[in-house]
């Protein structure tokens, strides 16, 4: 089934690899909705086969019925062509190499509307014009232009992710936006690794683990993340299962499966996992598109799998340590409007508390006075309050108070937004730049202002004032984009996640030191909340314990003295 124009681009790409091409160039105007054009240097066709290739079920791929067990090939030519002129204008013109003239044919609305004869041009190349132009209820289900091409550029990047051996050259205006020469290393990891740092960027690609390994009758090579090298989005995971992008929960979960000693939640492994198994052990009729696939022997992929990646990930980090947790202090940040901080007398052993506005209702430790104990781990504050005991876990505490703030300027649509003295470039796939770029106005709306740069990177300028510090921005970036770039991102419930993913990343972290003052501004903002019992994720910020509650775990009949 055609659902847009990178469905079509799909089906044809893998006709041109069916045919043996070495090179294959694509060619768009308006996103694939007024032309959709693929030329490669394949074994061509004869005029026969041209015509029989828009009959329904016609194919070019099987020779006889026992084919269909072990079937090879990406799908059936005639089933592509006849679906794609059902709901568009097409034309095909083939050659085959030594001929003396090629043959041209036209078809719409799914039959045939004119043939004749076309210069001797090696190869096939096939036009698609004025997709869903009969179909208008289809048309009006595509997304915006930069979107549409963002998918388009995703299925170039894995047909040339699949096979490094071919060339291939994207091209949405007079130059060629993206653009991978065929890479000749001897070895297939090699050249796997060359194209791969076509694609995700040279730096990315050099730190990729490679593991290869041999099961049964799988045969599996994947480049993964370093454990210490893990990224906040799932969008540098690709699959492929004898050399079709699919999305393949035995995979997926053997891949988590191998991280599990070393992966915090939040975090995933960049992974580019080639598995090879034979024919017939594989049924890719499971998804209209072939978008997965089902093995006979799950078990044995799976196990595969595990077993390299594991292998692999054990022998990059014998003799060293996992800290994937930690992070570099970072101060608490004293906002605007923020409490004040008053001195109670005066000299070197002056006691600052906080200073309250009157308080009617709340929790006992909101009426003063309060004063800052210390901290316990780096991670818990302590105060005495109104005679009794007040903890609170710095991260959660803060983390709800950047919520609330940032979540009132996302429903503003007005965040405030700081500019960086030095822009950051986020290393991305070229599908996820165009995704990025499609989305900039609902970044913006979250306080993010990018920019194309280069190939396969986006350079962030500006982010939300609430982030003190840059350390943390490429990985906040992959976060956001995570939440922002998705078409659900405008519901309420998305929204609400993206606002306590971002304050997360921004919250103080637990085992940064913080001082006095820090604490104390810190309580006080906790005090203004809407909801100060805990994080926008449900983990408690504070334990409060009343004098009454100190006297009755010491055994004492009655509060202590004041």
């Amino acid at each position: 089934m055609i659902e847009r124009p990178a469905s079509a681009l799909k089906e044809l790409i893998e006709n041109s690899l069916d045919a043996g091409a070495a090179r294959v160039e694509v060619s768009v105007e308006g996103a694939g909705r007024k032309l959709l054009r693929v030329r490669d240097d394949g074994c061509g066709m004869e005029p026969a086969d041209c015509r029989a290739a828009f009959e329904r079920h016609a194919t070019s791929k099987i020779s006889d019925l026992d084919d269909l067990e072990g079937l090879s090939t990406f799908g059936f030519r005639g089933e592509a062509l006849y679906s794609i002129a059902a709901v568009a204008r097409v034309s095909l013109t083939s050659c085959r190499p030594g001929s003396k003239c090629g043959f041209a044919v036209e078809a719409e609305g799914g039959r045939i509307v004119r043939e004749r004869e076309a210069p001797p041009i090696p190869g096939a190349a096939v036009e698609v014009r004025d997709i869903f132009h009969n179909v208008p209820a289809r048309l009006k289900f595509l997304r915006s232009e930069a979107s549409e091409k963002a998918r388009l550029a995703r299925v170039v990047e894995d047909a040339a992710l699949a096979n490094p051996s071919v060339a291939f050259i994207f091209k949405t205006g007079p130059r060629a936006t993206l653009e991978y020469p065929a890479e000749r290393a001897a070895e297939e990891g090699e050249r796997l690794r060359a194209r791969l740092g076509e694609v995700l960027g040279e730096e990315l690609a050099a730190s990729l683990l490679y593991a290869e390994t041999r099961r049964g009758g799988v045969l599996l090579r994947a480049f993964i993340s370093p454990a210490e090298k893990l990224v906040a989005t799932r969008q540098l995971q690709y699959v492929f299962v004898n050399r079709r992008p699919v999305s393949c929960r035995t995979i997926q979960q053997a891949l988590y499966r191998s991280y599990e000693p070393f992966r915090a939640q939040s975090r995933h492994p960049v992974a580019i996992v080639f598995a090879e198994v034979p024919s017939g052990d594989l049924d890719v009729n499971v998804h209209p598109q072939k978008r997965e696939v089902r093995f006979r022997r799950e078990g044995e992929v799976f196990e595969a799998v595990v077993s390299a990646l594991s292998g692999a990930l054990l022998a990059s980090k014998s003799g060293s340590g996992l800290d994937i947790g930690h992070s570099t202090a970072v101060p608490y940040p004293q906002a605007p409007g923020a409490g004040s901080v008053c001195e109670r007398g005066a000299g070197r052993d002056a006691q600052p508390s906080i200073a309250f506005e009157p308080a009617a209702s709340g929790p006992r430790w909101h009426r003063p006075p309060l004063r800052f104990l210390g901290q316990i781990e780096r991670t818990y504050l302590v105060f005495e309050a109104a005679g009794g005991l007040l903890v609170l876990d710095q991260h959660a505490a803060q983390e709800r108070i950047l919520f609330e703030r940032y979540s009132e300027q996302l429903r503003s649509r007005r965040p405030a937004k700081q500019k960086l003295m030095l822009p950051l470039p986020v290393k991305l796939p070229a599908s996820a730049v165009e995704q990025v770029l499609a989305r900039r106005q609902r970044l913006s709306d979250a306080g993010f202002e990018v920019e194309r740069f280069g190939k396969t990177s986006v350079q962030v300028t500006a982010v939300p004032e609430l982030f003190e510090k840059a350390a943390d921005v490429e990985e906040i970036i992959h976060r956001a984009l995570e939440h922002f770039i998705s078409p659900a991102a405008a519901k309420a419930d998305a929204r609400y996640d993206a606002a306590a993913t971002i304050a997360c990343k921004a919250a103080v972290k637990a085992h940064d030191p913080l001082g006095e003052r820090e604490a104390l501004a810190l309580a006080d903002d906790l005090r203004a909340c809407r909801d100060s019992t805990c994080c926008p994720h449900g983990r408690p910020a504070v334990l409060d314990m009343g004098r009454e509650e100190l006297a009755r775990r010491f055994g004492r009949s009655g509060p202590p003295p004041t």
